[in-house]
């Protein structure tokens, strides 16, 4: 008595039609996998700028109003001056440079559009010191404003104005 034993097996179209769809899944899935990664590095970048942006203008506001003296020095650097150091705000480089006594902030954007308004007399004379600084940072296609305000106590506008006086005519 003969005994028939059939095997059970995928046939050749079978697998064939099998491996054809699970390339195409495979070929899908990493195409959307490197949009996720180029979607990640693009949120970090504009993470960095925005985090960038934001410690500046804190900085800026916060040096501004602790400074006794906000001038400016040549057309890209702002000094901010107390009684015992100096910050010095460079924008010349494609970074934008706090430069304090014992380390540097490097803010990884461009100024331009660059606009100090310095205190005048009543004659329209400028003084040395500034009294609002505004500028245009941008980031792809959009820009932001980057600026600080200072107000000024009497008797600092008196003692600068005396220190343009000629030797002669000082007190």
């Amino acid at each position: 008595m003969p005994i028939n034993h059939k095997l059970k097996a995928f046939t050749i179209m079978e697998l064939l039609v099998s491996m054809t769809l699970t390339g195409i899944l495979v070929a899908f899935a990493f195409m959307g996998y490197n949009q996720v990664q180029k979607l990640f590095v693009s949120y970090t970048v504009q993470s960095q700028f925005i985090t960038d942006y934001n410690q500046l203008n804190k900085a800026l506001a916060i040096l501004s109003e602790r400074a006794k003296t906000v001038e400016a020095q040549g057309e890209k650097t702002i000094a901010f001056k107390t009684d015992s150091n100096t910050v010095l705000l460079d924008m010349s480089t494609k970074n934008m440079l706090l430069k304090f006594p014992s380390h540097t902030d490097t803010f990884a954007m461009e100024a331009k559009e660059l606009k100090p308004l310095p205190v005048m007399l009543g004659d329209q004379t400028p003084l040395p010191l500034l009294r609002s600084f505004d500028c245009t940072v941008m980031f792809q296609s959009q820009k932001f404003r980057v600026s600080f305000r200072k107000e000024y106590d009497a008797s600092t506008l008196l003692t600068t104005t005396l220190e343009l006086l000629p030797p002669d005519e000082q007190p």
